[in-house]
């Protein structure tokens, strides 16, 4: 009964590291919603578990940061640690874009860029850091700038001619 009990044990054991490490090797997101979404104990819109981090301001407009891209900042900053993001050194959220077209689908319901106009952080998205297409592991990052910047879209390179024989 004892040896039982103890095999049991150590393949629970076995199983929840198994899960432990394919977590963290598929991503920092878990499969199951819990890590972000919290029915009982939600801090934020859309039952995020976690509290939105609203005392930022924005560099961009020199406002305290609104809407969604608060609740990715709720796990994304210093104090969390969790792969922090500093507003300063990123692509600018929480302004509407007014330099470029950007398509309606990655625009927030104000109108303003927020950080899920880039990113889509569910697990079912694949894509390198959670972006909204597909970019090869970051090696093709132009083609995603590419939806909304497509003058950085690179000139086609011209063949030399060769010089003719004489």
């Amino acid at each position: 009964m004892f040896r039982r009990i103890l095999n049991l044990s150590l393949v629970a054991f076995a199983v929840s590291l198994l899960f432990a490490v394919a977590s963290f090797a598929f991503g920092p997101h878990d499969n199951e919603c819990v890590e972000c979404h919290s029915i009982h104990a939600a801090e934020g819109a859309k039952i995020i578990g976690v509290k939105p981090l609203t005392n930022v301001k924005n560099p961009a407009t020199g406002k305290s940061l609104t809407g969604n891209s608060t609740l990715c900042l709720g796990c994304h900053n210093d104090d969390e640690g969790i792969i922090p993001i500093d507003l300063k050194k990123t692509h600018p959220v929480g302004m509407k874009p007014n330099k470029v077209k950007v398509p309606k689908a990655n625009i927030a319901a104000d109108g303003t860029l927020v950080c899920g106009s880039c990113h889509d952080p569910h697990p079912a998205n694949p894509n390198y850091k959670y972006l909204i297409i597909a970019t090869k592991g970051g090696r093709d990052m132009g083609d995603f700038c590419q939806v909304c910047h497509p003058e950085k879209r690179a000139k086609a390179v011209k063949p030399t001619k060769k010089p003719k024989k004489k």
